[in-house]
């Protein structure tokens, strides 16, 4: 009796272990199957990469497809660094510590920084999430996100417009909102990107830049690169100011991690970073042993994603489709703490308080 009790346990057993296998084996191919379904449709639909670099609409597509289900995370860290690279030029930090916007404002500033960029490139996918909750919203109320987005190029221009900032340190800056994405994906995400997902990418901030009235932008990502290069040999330099921005900025950054990680975060910072660029913010190159944790780290979080993490379904925003009772808009989720827009923000007051509208502003809803 005990005997055949214990054979029949047993065939239970192997059972189960037979059939968690299959289905651990088909999770496994699901999320293969799913993981690269985006760029196999974007290769199918669009089997000339250069169509995305003639239209608008289909680089917006692709573009807000990478940024905010694809790579969200690293999409973002790019583009905060992307800012944070201008800071190794001294004509850039000698201005900043002179308003003293990073130093004594960081928080705000940053946040600042966040939504008026995402009021810019979130216009498609806050439609597109806003369609499938609600398949039937007026032309009226999608008119209106390109509206905010124009509204925010315009922001952008009036606060820069504040400043006397060089063409040339504006070109740099628009080339590392391309020249950053791409680096960080290609390196350290789950896969890298194809040529139409890079050519979005250009796409959308050569339009930018047009738009922020900035002069003699190259019509080519190669000719983009080497004036990137070109760039940091004659303008990255050391400078005191340098370190002076970027210390409270990844302060600011290290508020996202336990209190005891913050010195881990400047360990990081070299790996992060040119040796050039380390040489202009003062502070030592990654050491061989720490470039190696943090690439065994990063590959680890590239593996997990690629073959144990189904892509996300809708588009990861922070700007909501529709503003507040007040004629607010309320991000969605806290990105920087402390948070700063607790009841909402105005595209038209996003930016320092000494340059708010001095004109009436409405605060009901339109």
């Amino acid at each position: 009796m005990f005997l055949q009790s214990f054979i029949a346990n047993a065939s239970h057993l192997q059972l189960f272990g037979a059939a968690s296998v299959f289905l651990g084996i088909s999770y496994l191919m699901y999320v293969r199957y799913c993981r690269f379904q985006f760029v196999k449709s974007i290769i199918q639909k669009y089997p000339d990469p250069n169509i995305v670099l003639e239209n608008h609409d289909i680089a917006m597509e692709i573009y807000s497809s990478i940024f905010r289900k694809e790579f969200p995370l690293f999409a973002r860290s790019s583009l905060e660094f992307a800012l944070f690279k201008p800071f190794a030029t001294p004509s850039v930090s000698k201005l900043l510590v002179s308003t003293r916007e990073f130093l004594d404002r960081c928080p705000r500033r940053a946040e600042d920084t966040e939504l008026i960029l995402s009021e810019i490139i979130d216009a498609y996918p806050r439609i597109q999430n806003e369609m499938r909750r609600n398949p039937h919203i007026s032309a009226k109320d999608i008119s209106k996100q390109y509206e905010r987005r124009e509204a925010s190029i315009k922001r952008l221009n009036e606060i820069h417009g504040k400043y006397n900032i060089s063409n040339e340190d504006y070109l740099y800056t628009l080339v590392l909102f391309v020249a950053e994405p791409i680096r960080w994906i290609n390196n350290w995400e789950w896969r890298k990107l194809d040529i139409r997902e890079v050519n979005a990418i250009f796409k959308v901030w050569h339009e930018i830049g047009t738009k922020m009235n900035i002069k003699e932008i190259p019509d080519t990502l190669e000719e983009w690169y080497k004036i990137q290069k070109e760039y940091e040999f004659t303008s990255v330099t050391y400078h005191p100011a340098n370190w002076k921005c970027a210390d409270p900025t990844i302060k600011h950054l290290g508020r996202r991690l336990p209190g005891f990680m913050l010195p881990l975060l400047y360990k990081v910072l070299p790996c992060l970073l040119e040796d050039g660029e380390c040489r202009a913010f003062g502070i030592k190159t990654a050491s061989g042993l720490m470039r190696l944790v943090f690439d065994c780290i990063i590959f680890t979080r590239s593996m997990f994603i690629r073959y144990l993490c189904l892509p996300r379904d809708m588009f990861d925003l922070r700007t909501p489709f529709y503003p507040n009772e007040k004629g607010k808009y309320m991000p969605h989720y806290v990105v920087y703490h402390p948070a700063i827009y607790t009841d909402g923000y105005r595209i038209e007051e996003l930016g320092p308080e000494k340059f708010m509208p001095q004109c009436p502003v409405f605060h009901g809803n339109k």
